[in-house]
């Protein structure tokens, strides 16, 4: 089965060529070909990937500016020509038969549009990959959120994130992250692809909802297993990656949730006061370094 495999890269020069390596140590009996964009990294990366352009890639895209990862993602769905288009994220790290895995079950089901594996710390303990759809209450305890930090084991924590869910069976769940993201090309292009109003988070979150309101289903396929590093490119700067999730997380609650205008600048007033929060908690952080 013929398969592109599309990677976004944004100042993770160290994570991609470990990526790439273990595509080519793990993949060996599969058709596939790789699209690499890379978001205007500073760090080398475009040098390193001029380097192999012709020798590991179809194509690479080397943007001028960083307008956020689902538009790079929408511009390699541009460039595939395969039937399947798998997302992985640089610091994902591919596992003997994990692809394949992936492929032969979207192979046998139609219903799907897409499919992610298990995806497992580098201690091999587990990530969870899958979530129920938010709403406002799940937003406020979200995995990284103040209400989470101070009541860490609440019951619409658990809910949102499926804490309780069997990561040992195949599941539907509601969507699914986008580090590992195995799509249908045809219906990926049906429906537009990502919106790239989304800078960075939920676009995938967008994405499943966006297939769910059209009748196809939204799988983890438990014996699919990945390794991923998490944040390779966000993690060297907490507060601006909070700061965009905010506000995606705020697009999102506009466009999906069917708020009235007075409830939307509610939401958007106890959103700048958690941005003030960790504002002050970084400046506080600063002055002690």
């Amino acid at each position: 089965m013929k398969l592109t495999i599309g990677i976004v890269n944004y100042n993770t020069k160290v994570d991609l060529k470990e990526c790439l390596t273990s595509i080519n140590e793990n993949a060996k009996g599969l058709e596939y070909s790789i699209i690499v964009v890379d978001n205007n990294s500073t760090d080398g990366s475009q040098e390193f990937l001029k380097s192999l352009n012709g020798k590991t890639f179809s194509f690479i895209i080397l943007n001028k500016e960083n307008k956020g990862f689902g538009s790079a993602c929408n511009q390699i769905a541009q460039k595939t020509r395969t039937p399947y288009l798998l997302f992985l994220n640089p610091d994902v790290l591919v596992t003997k038969g994990s692809i394949e895995r992936l492929n032969s079950f979207m192979k046998e089901h139609p219903e799907v549009a897409l499919a992610t594996g298990k995806l497992l710390n580098l201690n091999g303990t587990l990530q969870l990959s899958c979530r129920r759809f938010p709403t406002i209450l799940r937003a406020l305890f979200g995995r990284a959120s103040l209400s989470r930090k101070l009541f860490p084991d609440n019951p619409i924590t658990r809910n949102y994130m499926l804490t309780e869910l069997d990561y040992n069976s195949i599941q539907y769940p509601d969507w699914i992250r986008g580090a590992v993201m195995l799509v249908k090309t045809k219906l990926f292009s049906k429906v537009r692809g990502f919106d790239e109003q989304f800078f960075l988070y939920l676009e995938d979150t967008d994405l499943c909802l966006r297939f769910r309101k059209k009748g196809y289903e939204i799988a983890y396929v438990s014996d699919a297993v990945f390794y991923h590093k998490l944040g390779g490119s966000t993690k060297k700067k907490a507060l601006e990656t909070q700061l965009i999730h905010n506000i995606s997380m705020f697009y999102y609650i506009e466009k999906n949730l069917g708020y009235n205008q007075l409830s939307l600048f509610l939401i958007r007033m106890a959103l700048s006061f958690r941005l003030s929060l960790l504002f002050g908690v970084w400046i506080i952080k600063r002055m002690k370094e």
